[in-house]
């Protein structure tokens, strides 16, 4: 005689309750991404398709979520890059330093709120950056901003960050300025000659002027002049 026995199943036994909250907890989350593409697609639209997608955050997509307000404003860096390289950068150069300083900026407070990654060291400076702005004066602005989420050495990294990104804007900027303008006296006349340095400018005086063979001195130098910019000379410099 055989006698068989019902099976159970999960799906079956599991209360209508649970089964309804399990489903109404799936169409929130399903609804919240798509709130969320909804508004990455209106981002884009907005600006006219010049937008990338971001990068990938794989596990660590959740902690961007929630620390991607954190970061710097706008007006404070840009304005120390305007006092500092105003003659030398141009607004198209800020945004491209505010966009790598604010992308960095976002990596590192992901890093530091990352429960499941273990804090890593600053990387060590093993050449001196350029400072074209202070140290002092970036470490005071990220601090007032960062202080209560990095640590002084995620604000030091930050920092020496920015310097790199800014020497390689003034080394390779978008718009490329003209040369320095050297004013040069020598024992009898004045040669002006443009060159990136003094060195170079000297040179070229004397290659073209073989008889000069004395000591060039710099009277004036025009920095990087715009193409409306002229140099003046006083009477006593000449």
């Amino acid at each position: 005689m055989t006698q068989s026995f019902p099976t159970s199943n999960p799906e079956a036994s599991a209360s209508p309750k649970k089964q309804q909250t399990t489903q109404s907890q799936r169409m929130t989350d399903s609804e919240t991404r798509y709130q969320r593409l909804m508004e990455l697609v209106e981002a884009e639209d907005a600006s006219n398709g010049e937008v990338g997608c971001g990068r990938d955050w794989g596990e660590r997509l959740p902690v961007y979520l929630r620390t991607c307000g954190i970061n710097i404003s706008d007006d404070k860096l840009r304005t120390l890059l305007r006092e500092h390289l105003g003659n030398v950068l141009m607004e198209r150069d800020f945004d491209s330093i505010m966009t790598q300083v604010s992308r960095f900026i976002e990596s590192v407070v992901v890093q530091v709120h990352s429960q499941s990654e273990s804090p890593k060291p600053s990387p060590t400076q093993t050449e001196q950056v350029t400072e074209h702005i202070p140290t002092a004066e970036l470490r005071q602005s990220f601090q007032s901003e960062l202080g209560e989420f990095c640590n002084d050495a995620d604000i030091e990294q930050i920092a020496q960050f920015t310097h790199q990104v800014i020497h390689q804007a003034v080394l390779h900027p978008r718009y490329t300025f003209s040369e320095p303008i050297w004013v040069l006296k020598g024992e009898e006349k004045i040669y002006i000659a443009q060159a990136k340095r003094v060195k170079e400018a000297i040179a070229k005086v004397r290659e073209q002027n073989p008889e000069e063979t004395g000591e060039l001195n710099v009277v004036k130098v025009g920095g990087l002049l715009s193409p409306d910019q002229v140099i003046v000379l006083e009477p006593t410099e000449i």
